[in-house]
């Protein structure tokens, strides 16, 4: 990731991902909002970095949009998997 990707990330997409999650997400089990945050940086550096590999262009508020969507509907950057006990998706 180039150096004006990663300050697009942290300047502009993780101030919406605050502002957003807290009330769009609902958080499953042990999960609270800062974590959902993490998440949802993850899963936005992954689309910036693809993004960025095949030259296209993004706003950083189609990043945050998409990146709560993820993780609005239970995806989370490590994976879930239903066989787990602890996994949003068993809870």
């Amino acid at each position: 990731m180039s150096p004006q990707a990663g300050w697009i990330l942290q300047e502009e997409v993780v101030p919406r991902l605050k502002s957003a999650i807290p009330r769009a997400v609902h958080c499953v089990g042990a999960e609270d909002a800062d974590e959902l945050v993490q998440d949802a940086t993850a899963f936005a550096a992954k689309m910036l970095h693809s993004v960025e590999l095949t030259g296209r262009q993004v706003t950083p508020g189609n990043l945050a949009y998409y990146s709560v969507q993820l993780v609005k509907s239970g995806r989370r950057s490590t994976g879930s998997s239903v066989v787990d006990v602890m996994a949003a998706h068993t809870q």
